[in-house]
């Protein structure tokens, strides 16, 4: 368990690290695009990962600020987009944990300005957002 935390918050530190060069979306109207019928806020663009199996995972803020998601099945068919709330005014980011495709966190910064993220554990399940561990590190993930 404290190898895991430890890789972490690598991966927590370095997405903290990456989100920092990442500016605030302008006050002027967003413009949308539209992936698989579902319309987000182009200037965050779509963010892509595969996971072990081959499935194609993506992620967008959408035009209400939430994070959204939507993966590929083997036949080639999506699953449809899913709200993974939260409200993000960068694009999102991925980190790998070494070895696994399928455990992975993503990140965006918030509306407070702080770098969050949730993770993705290799069973498919994911932990709540949580602010970034070089903000507080008393979260549940920090070690």
């Amino acid at each position: 368990m404290r190898r895991f935390r430890s890789a972490l918050t690598a991966v927590a530190a370095l997405a903290a690290f990456a989100g920092v060069g990442v500016a605030a979306a302008p006050a002027q109207a967003a413009t949308t695009c539209t992936d698989k019928g579902h319309k987000y806020l182009c200037q965050y663009r779509v963010t892509t990962t595969e996971l072990d199996n081959g499935t194609t995972q993506e992620f967008v803020v959408g035009t209400d600020h939430a994070v959204w998601t939507n993966w590929s099945y083997p036949d080639g068919n999506w699953n449809g987009w899913v709200s993974m709330a939260g409200w993000a005014q960068s694009r999102v980011s991925i980190g790998h944990f070494p070895g696994s495709l399928n455990s992975f966190t993503i990140a965006a910064v918030g509306s407070d300005g702080n770098y969050w993220f949730r993770l993705r554990y290799t069973n498919g399940q994911w932990s709540p957002w949580q602010v970034s561990c070089n903000v507080s590190d008393t979260g549940p993930l920090c070690p």
